[in-house]
């Protein structure tokens, strides 16, 4: 893994440019749904450098919000349709040696994760797997929840609990140390999987020996993975998937970069590449970085078009404070273009 780069102090005038270059997409008219909190325009013009509030003032940016990595869309909680708890009349063994690992990170959120593992037992299908779950040190009562889950035997699943948040990238690492999988996938638990996600993520990796990494199509990831949805209820979510996913059965293509909310990795490759740069701290930009090293290591990375997994976005960093919340994605970003040597942009 490589060691983590030295950052240089910010310069105050490309910190501007870089708030400039990024708040200029991000002003919608009334409010800004920011970090999963709605912010008045008033308030969130509190938070920008006195000559940008000016800009906007004179209204010199347009209003557009266009980017699910930084404007994370409020969280609804429809009527999902799928019960939050697992079903001890189907439960699922430990298969010796599972061909997969998930690796799942959690850090709050139990109603999102209980959902995610509902979906998973539900929707299993014959690849025999193990799920390592590493928790970050949740302030709610997520840890006692999986651990009791772990007990139940409903899932082939290990707990990891952590006393402190690692960040997504050193939780993940943690997680693929303990992993017997030929493959890895990650998987957000603020995801719900629909029919054959595992199994046609797998055959995309058959296919081809040089592909190496392979995502799902989505609802909300901040790349060309995310389609327009139109459901608002499970029912409609199933639905819209199967038609999606039958209309472009053995579809692949090959993305600018893949997004970690649900990514299928040979796990051979992920030793490649040292697994996740751990200088990311809490995260961003963790899925560009993966990326890259793959591709630099000269393998494939591709988009599953028959696949489908739905992803509410912003489960953890929706909890940051804006000011945070920026800090974080500005520092990243630096990182990630000083490490590749590449300027970062918006897709």
């Amino acid at each position: 893994m490589d060691s983590p780069v030295q950052m240089e102090p910010p310069n105050r005038w490309q910190t501007l440019r870089d708030e400039l270059d990024f708040w200029r997409f991000l002003i919608p008219r009334e409010t800004v749904q920011l970090a999963g909190r709605h912010l008045p325009l008033e308030k969130l013009r509190d938070l920008l450098p006195k000559a940008l509030r000016e800009r906007l003032r004179f209204g010199l940016y347009p209003a557009r919000v266009s980017d699910p990595l930084a404007v994370i869309c409020a969280r609804e909680h429809p009527p999902w349709g799928i019960p939050a708890q697992l079903d001890p009349q189907k439960p699922l063994h430990f298969v010796d040696p599972p061909r997969v690992s998930i690796l799942m990170v959690t850090y709050g959120n139990w109603d999102l994760t209980a959902l995610c593992l509902a979906s998973l037992q539900r929707l299993a299908g014959s690849i025999p797997f193990e799920l390592i779950v590493v928790d970050n040190s949740s302030p709610d009562d997520t840890p006692q929840r999986l651990k009791e889950l772990e007990q139940s035997a409903l899932l082939p699943m290990r707990v990891v609990l952590n006393r402190h948040n690692l960040g997504f990238a050193a939780a993940n690492n943690q997680a693929a140390r303990l992993a017997r999988g030929d493959v890895l996938v990650l998987l957000n638990n603020d995801t719900i999987v629909t029919e054959d996600w595992l199994p046609r993520l797998l055959a995309v990796l058959d296919e081809d020996p040089q592909v190496a990494m392979v995502g799902p199509r989505t609802n909300s990831c901040g790349n060309e993975a995310a389609l327009g949805t139109p459901y608002a209820t499970v029912a409609d979510m199933f639905a819209f998937a199967k038609r999606y996913t039958d209309a472009h059965r053995g579809g692949r293509k090959e993305p600018d970069m893949l997004t970690l909310f649900c990514t299928a990795i040979r796990t051979s490759v992920w030793q490649e590449v040292g697994g996740l740069d751990e200088g990311y701290g809490l995260g961003m930009f963790e899925d560009d970085d993966l990326t890259m090293a793959v591709r630099r290591c000269g393998h494939k990375v591709l988009l599953c078009e028959d696949a489908y997994v739905h992803h509410f976005g912003g489960a953890a960093f929706g909890k940051l404070p804006p000011r945070k919340y920026l800090r974080l994605f500005f520092h990243n970003r630096r990182y990630f273009e000083r490490k590749w040597h590449t300027e970062w942009k918006k897709r």
